[in-house]
């Protein structure tokens, strides 16, 4: 029996509905999750409202949520103001963390005697407390913005060195030997099998390293700056203006949930090959 030939174009236009219906449906679940996630949110907040109404807590103890969003409302410029000014900062920091672990990466790989000094170094650099590290910072490189960027990249520099070294090494050591068996050069190796390779394990360690930033540029606006989020938070509690310290608190917040889900979406788009929960998925690009 002969086989029934489909035209191409009916084909094509099929494989372009299906696309679009599969979009659809991504977007129809990502926007119930952020339904369900903004009802239980409002849910909470109304319920913390309630609870310290009833229980007549002092506003300068534990500010309602409704004070919150006044004291936001209230000074925009403040706030946008000292957010601008951690965000540079974090990013600064990341931006150099980055770099600095991904040369720790490439030389611990390619050397055993640089990874067997650096490594220990890299260790030491979380055994040292960041708030014991940043007053001396401070004394070191002078007021301003250099000691904070420096604590930021100290901060992310950890779980990108890790994770990038760990994925590097983590290439199929038969794809190895069969490279080798072809001659290929040990440049083209790194960069177009090692790095592709590494790159959702940098992701995951970009994800942690990108939290971390926002976390090293607070705590480091707490000695020696006079603007930032941190630098807000610590006035406002020794003014005992404690809403502005908990809006301050909330931008922190919300910084660091856009910028996890800001790299995410990045890996999503780049390490297309993986699967949201991180395993190894084939692409295909026609039917089985």
């Amino acid at each position: 029996m002969e086989a029934i030939r489909v035209p191409a174009g009916d084909a094509a236009a099929r494989s372009r509905n299906a696309a679009g219906l599969a979009g659809m449906r991504r977007w129809s679940r990502r926007l119930r999750t952020a339904g369900v996630a903004v009802l239980v949110v409002a849910g909470l907040t109304l319920a913390v409202q309630l609870g310290l109404s009833l229980a007549h807590v002092a506003a300068f103890v534990v500010p309602p949520p409704s004070a919150v969003l006044r004291e936001l409302a209230a000074e925009p410029g403040l706030f946008l103001h000292d957010t601008l000014v951690t965000l540079a900062e974090a990013a600064a920091g990341l931006g150099l963390g980055v770099v600095f672990a991904l040369a720790f990466a490439a030389a611990a790989l390619h050397s055993r005697l640089l990874d067997r000094v650096l490594t220990p170094l890299v260790v030491v650099t979380q055994t040292v407390p960041v708030i014991a590290l940043a007053p001396l910072l401070v004394l070191w490189l002078g007021y301003g913005a250099l000691p904070r960027v420096v604590v930021c990249a100290l901060i992310a520099f950890f779980p990108l060195a890790v994770t990038s070294l760990q994925g590097l090494r983590a290439t199929d050591p038969q794809l190895l030997l069969l490279l080798r068996s072809l001659d290929a050069s040990a440049w083209f190796v790194f960069w177009r099998v090692r790095v592709p390779g590494a790159a959702p394990y940098f992701a995951a360690g970009l994800r942690t390293g990108t939290t971390m930033s926002l976390v090293g540029a607070v705590v480091a606006e707490w000695t020696g700056a006079d603007a930032g989020l941190g630098y807000l938070v610590l006035s406002a509690n020794a003014r005992l203006a404690t809403a502005q310290a908990f809006a301050a608190i909330l931008l922190i917040t919300l910084l660091g949930l856009a910028a996890y889900a800001g790299v995410a979406a990045l890996e999503r788009r780049v390490c297309w090959w993986t699967n949201p929960a991180g395993s190894a998925a084939p692409h295909r690009k026609g039917p089985a």
